[in-house]
């Protein structure tokens, strides 16, 4: 099965070292642009996977004049109420991907987020299913279910209580294999939760090139988090499978 390149930038709040700059821009010791690997690899429509909308411009135009179909989604927040902000709201938060089909859904995911930005911030911009609702079309967009911190993962691991809905569309689930120790426990509750119901697909999040980046990475995340590579405190990073040579030797 094809497994899915999910890419992220630089700028998803420090969670990538890869960049939305133009092709041919990538320097040898230097950062890599997501559009030159794209092109190296020959993936023909990349999926784009931010934390913010801040590189929506710089990956339009550089994804179009290097003649490169991507399609973007935005990782957001999703509580029970946005009008409700507590650490009880906090506990009962998970994450969810919306993906634009066209250019009517990047102006719907720009509605979107501009009222988790307003009406629901808290830490970040928050959004819950009954606001999602009012402003949802199935023909401009996809909901998807991150592998990491989404409501399954949350409630298997920290022991929330995250409640989906699910009422108004189908969701695409990704599944992912970054040989992290609690990866088969999730992949096992996602089959059993999608069994006969939702779609599945193989995925892998990129946030750096080669399996070999991973200690700049975790340097470029710590000065981020203003931690050092001593004593990063930073969940779950002890996996260098987050690269685009680990989903080159999944996907064959």
């Amino acid at each position: 099965m094809e497994i899915l390149p999910l890419f992220k930038s630089h700028y998803s709040l420090g969670r990538s070292i890869l960049t939305l700059e133009e092709e041919g821009s990538s320097m040898g010791n230097g950062p890599r642009s997501i559009i030159d690997l794209a092109k190296e690899n020959d993936i023909e429509s990349p999926l784009l996977v931010e934390d913010s909308m801040g590189g929506f411009l710089q990956a339009y135009n550089n994804f179009t004049s290097s003649k490169i179909n991507f399609i973007f989604g935005i990782r957001m927040t999703f509580c029970p109420d946005i009008k409700v902000k507590d650490e009880e709201s906090l506990n009962q938060s998970s994450k969810y991907i919306i993906f634009a089909k066209n250019s009517s859904g990047y102006k719907r995911i720009i509605k979107i987020y501009s009222l988790a930005a307003k009406d629901g911030f808290y830490y970040h911009p928050r959004l819950d299913f009954e606001n999602l609702k009012k402003l949802w079309s199935n023909k401009d967009l996809v909901l998807g279910v991150p592998f990491y911190d989404s409501f399954i993962y949350k409630n298997l691991l920290t022991y929330n209580a995250c409640v989906p809905d699910f009422s108004f569309t189908d969701p695409v689930f990704f599944v992912e294999d970054n040989n992290l120790p609690f990866d088969n426990l999730i992949q096992q509750k996602v089959t059993e939760y999608c069994a006969n119901k939702f779609e599945l697909r193989s995925a892998k999040s990129i946030f750096y090139e080669k399996k070999e980046d991973f200690k700049s990475y975790l340097t470029f995340r710590c000065i981020n988090n203003r931690t050092t590579l001593n004593r990063p405190n930073l969940e779950h990073m002890c996996s260098d499978e987050f690269s685009l040579e680990g989903w080159a030797s999944q996907n064959g």
